[in-house]
């Protein structure tokens, strides 16, 4: 007899067996546990599918609460090529005539030509776009790449761009503003020695160039004309002395001459003219004080030889003598005022006449004059000779003044040097030429009002309206127009998504809760509450009135829309499109608020969807459940396994007993022979 694997030498299939008993066992528990799972499922899906139509519903709402729907603007423009506009919910509906001047642009600007091997440096380029500055410092025997990467790679640049363009005839340098708007303007300056190629990458506009030499000119014109009294003092007293020197000498000499008349004759020297001469008026007074003073003699005192018998024809037949005067009282007598005979004495001796005075002054004055003449003869032979500069030689002759007068030169020295150097820059400008001028964009709106932008785009144009520029309008042309409407159509087709929800909602609840005419089949939430209790709670708001809104437009059939016989929503387009045309600011009394219609249909769904209501408290009963199923299929699982164990070991045990016992009558028999 042949042995075959277990079970099968006695012609028993254990694994069939054990299988057969363990589903028996496990068949109608396991249909029961996937019976209650799919019902579960299946209404788990119903409850989601309902609650989502009735959220659509809610969201739609939201929005004519919030009062969105009818803050809404639509914008059209006529010539979209030339301007568009958007608008928010501040924009007052209306129609604007735009008229765009010039667009904004950026700065641009060149050079011209430059060798390809040119060299630059050292010095500093200074850059500046609108009122920020940033400057690159320029090594000796650097090219024009290096300029470019020094521009562009300058931690401090606000926006300036530079490139090389190869031109036909050579690379130029382009240098461009990433900002438009006349606010950013390019300027460049140049520090550099005179003749350094550095100097054709300046740029100064024409009119910036006429500013700075008309600054130079300014700043030279006040030095010239002080404006306080110091000052012009100071000026004054220099403009003399280099016009001509001997002036300042004449006032020296003039002051002398008064000193020497006041010596002289203190009353005489009252009237002295500025040249220290007698005027004919003092001479006269002069001479009659001398004879006053001889009229009050007695006869026998200024009489010679007098005596009372020679008191009669004495006094007829006398005559005054000359006074007898030495020859150096003769020469001074004709130049002493006030002349008398007692006066022949020590007057004579010691008097210095204005002639005497005038000859010594005009001495001090030629001596004066030919110091300063020796002077600047000699400071111009330095120069000359090399041993000085003219500058050097300007601060000897300075050396000498005061120091006001000093500062005062040195700063009319610094102002002319400035305007020297104006003109020199306007004379001789070779520097970069613009490509392009930093403008503004400018529209004029409805032929009165001016407005403008750094960009392109103007916000605010209107109160609630930014306008787009794209072009300017052509000449001979009428402006753009940009019209500004209340978003009806916005509103209208919120309505009309809103009774297309609920129509979806209840055809879904139709499918869900109620039975299927044509199969028979119930819906999975046929019998439930729910069901019925959402649409009723929705049919009872749209049939309440709204207490805030006007008189004609308390309740939903106001805007057409009804309830038909099958149960669904319909709209009277005629009606509704009548109450968007008429009535559009008074649809949101009836939608928005706190007690509006929009509102009591989210509170109506609220209580179904809501964290507590009772769609969503369905939900998490099913989800329970779900989780209570799986611990009994869990179980069930656990005890099938057990089973089998079991039940194949019981087989196994006797199917080694059956060998046994075959084993024992093979050998009997063969024993038996």
């Amino acid at each position: 007899m042949s042995f075959g694997p277990i079970g099968m030498n006695s012609g028993m299939d254990i694994n069939s067996m054990v299988s057969k008993i363990v589903d028996a066992e496990r068949v109608p528990k396991q249909q029961r546990i996937n019976n209650e799972q799919t019902k579960i499922d299946s209404s788990i899906s119903a409850y989601g599918r309902l609650r989502e139509s009735l959220d659509t519903m809610k969201n739609l709402m939201a929005s004519f609460r919030q009062e969105k729907a009818f803050a809404a603007r639509t914008v059209e423009s006529t010539d979209e090529a030339v301007v568009s506009a958007t608008a928010t919910t501040e924009a007052i509906a209306g129609r604007y005539a735009i008229d765009v001047l010039q667009l904004a642009q950026s700065h641009k600007i060149a050079s011209d030509v430059l060798p390809e091997d040119a060299k630059f440096g050292p010095g500093k380029l200074q850059v500046s776009l609108g009122d920020k500055k940033f400057s690159i410092d320029v090594q000796q025997n650097s090219n024009l790449i290096d300029i470019v990467r020094g521009i562009n790679g300058s931690k401090s640049n606000p926006g300036v761009r530079a490139a090389v363009i190869n031109d036909t005839a050579g690379p130029r340098l382009i240098v461009a503003a990433n900002k438009s708007g006349q606010d950013n303007d390019i300027s460049m300056t140049v520090d550099a020695q005179p003749g350094d190629a550095l100097k054709q990458l300046e740029y100064k506009t024409l009119e910036q160039r006429v500013k700075d030499l008309e600054r130079a000119r300014a700043a030279a014109q006040d030095l010239l004309s002080p404006l306080n009294a110091a000052e012009q003092l100071i000026a004054d007293k220099i403009a003399q002395r280099n016009i001509d020197a001997a002036k300042i000498v004449d006032q020296e000499i003039a002051d002398a001459s008064k000193q020497a008349a006041i010596s002289a004759d203190p009353n005489a020297a009252k009237e002295a003219t500025p040249g220290n001469e007698m005027s004919s008026g003092a001479t006269s007074a002069a001479a009659q004080a001398g004879i006053e003073a001889n009229k009050y003699l007695k006869p026998e005192d200024r009489i010679p030889g007098w005596s009372p018998t020679a008191s009669g024809t004495l006094l007829d037949s006398y005559w005054e003598p000359e006074p007898q005067l030495d020859a150096k009282a003769k020469e001074k007598m004709g130049d002493v005022p006030g002349w008398s005979n007692s006066a022949s004495g020590t007057l004579t001796d010691s008097y210095v006449t204005p002639k005497e005075a005038q000859a010594k002054l005009d001495f001090e004055k030629a001596r004066i004059e030919q110091g300063f003449v020796d002077q600047r003869a000699s400071l111009k032979l330095r120069v000359a000779s090399g041993e000085l500069t003219p500058e050097q030689a300007k601060e000897l002759e300075r050396a000498n003044l005061p120091k006001d007068e000093r500062e005062y030169l040195d700063r009319i020295d610094k102002a002319q040097a400035d305007l020297n150097a104006a003109q020199q820059s306007f004379d001789t400008y070779r520097g970069m030429t613009e490509v392009q001028s930093a403008q503004d964009a400018k529209v004029m709106l409805d032929g009165v009002a001016q407005l403008s932008s750094d960009n392109n785009i103007i916000e605010d144009a209107i109160d609630g309206v930014d306008l787009t520029l794209k072009g300017r309008t052509e000449r001979g042309k009428p402006a753009s127009e940009i019209d500004i409407e209340y978003d009806r159509q916005g509103v209208r087709d919120d309505i009309e998504q809103f009774v297309a929800a609920y129509n979806q909602f209840y055809q879904v609840s139709k499918e869900l809760g109620g039975v299927d005419p044509t199969t028979g089949m119930a819906g999975p939430l046929s019998g439930d509450s729910i069901v019925r209790s959402a649409d009723s709670r929705l049919k009872a708001v749209f049939s309440s009135r709204v207490e805030p809104a006007p008189e004609d437009l308390k309740t939903l059939t106001e805007f057409g829309i009804t309830t038909t016989r099958q149960g669904n929503l319909e709209i009277n387009y005629e009606m509704l499109d009548r109450q968007l045309n008429n009535n559009f600011n008074k649809l949101e009394d009836f939608f928005g608020g706190n007690q509006g219609f929009a509102k009591k249909v989210e509170d109506a769904i609220q209580g179904l969807t809501g964290v507590t209501g009772s769609i969503r408290s369905r939900e998490r009963s099913l989800v329970e459940r779900n989780y209570r199923m799986q611990d009994d299929q869990a179980a069930l699982d656990r005890r099938m396994e057990n089973l089998e164990k079991r039940t194949h070991a019981k087989f196994s045990a006797m199917q080694d007993a059956t060998s046994k016992m075959q084993s024992q009558l093979a050998g009997m028999m063969n024993a038996l022979g």
